[in-house]
């Protein structure tokens, strides 16, 4: 019944998103002076989650400085109105892409795929990828030990996104006979790890912080995957909001006093010391 109830909100919110009957388009609220900016969210710990019912996090900050931003720059008073969370990435995107005045606010990965049916906001931060085993498992050197050192385990990633093309990779060349199978969430992955030493994973940096904090049995493998993704806030193609925030977002914003210390209040100062 929880899930029939679950199911039926989700239908409900999505057939209200794609009918745009939330939240106000960046021309309307320069022509009013005011109006609303409607925001959908993806749980990521330290970036937006919900804490006694509100959403809170990193992302939770940045949208309080371009509130502000927009109200002493532009004197246009913007309200945000969160309109709810997606527990599943992929329909978190589809919802997105389908509404035109909502801002899709977790920790999306900028690719020129996503490109082709996205608007980005300019990013926000950027974010190591990492691959994350249980803290039994045994030290990885390189991808090539990958199938010797962890024989017998396999590998749950999130669907649709951009770890798939990681892990695929790794099955392509280290691992012809890897076991992929596709979770809705990091959070839920981690969960399984925590509790099921035989499965690995791929994710964003930001997960490993969070596990670090809850103190689960996890461990980061010293792989390297390249260079951090660059992560940003989404929209539809026919949103009219990223001209504004390509006004905020700037590299000079994110080198203030404020941003940096709403990176190290949300995610530590370790995460802080790798931003580049």
């Amino acid at each position: 019944m929880k899930k029939l109830i679950t199911i039926l909100l989700f239908t409900t919110l999505t057939q209200v998103l794609a009918q745009n009957t939330v939240g106000d388009s960046w021309a309307t609220i320069k022509t009013n002076g005011s109006g609303t900016l409607a925001v959908l969210y993806y749980e990521q710990a330290g970036l937006i989650q919900e804490v006694n019912g509100k959403p809170e996090g990193l992302c939770v900050e940045i949208l309080k400085d371009f509130v502000d931003f927009v109200q002493a720059k532009h004197n246009k008073k913007i309200t945000l109105q969160y309109v709810g969370k997606e527990p599943v990435f992929t329909n978190f995107l589809s919802a997105t892409q389908k509404s035109t005045n909502l801002l899709g606010v977790t920790n999306v990965t900028i690719t020129d795929e996503r490109k082709k049916i996205l608007k980005f906001t300019p990013p926000f931060i950027s974010n190591p990828v990492v691959l994350l085993t249980h803290k039994e498992a045994p030290a990885i050197a390189n991808f090539s030990e990958l199938s010797k050192k962890l024989e017998g385990y396999s590998a749950e990633i999130i669907g649709g996104s951009t770890h798939v093309k990681y892990i695929n990779k790794i099955k392509k060349e280290n691992w012809p006979s890897l076991t992929i199978t596709y979770g809705p969430s990091g959070q839920e992955i981690v969960k399984k790890i925590a509790t099921n030493p035989k499965i690995f994973t791929i994710l964003d940096f930001t997960e490993f912080v969070d596990a670090n904090r809850k103190r689960l049995p996890i461990k980061k493998q010293n792989l390297e995957f390249g260079d951090p993704e660059q992560l940003a806030f989404v929209m539809s193609k026919r949103s009219d909001w990223d001209e504004i925030w390509k006004l905020f977002m700037t590299d000079e914003y994110r080198k203030s006093p404020k941003y940096r210390k709403n990176i190290s209040d949300n995610l530590g100062m370790a995460f802080l010391s790798i931003l580049k």
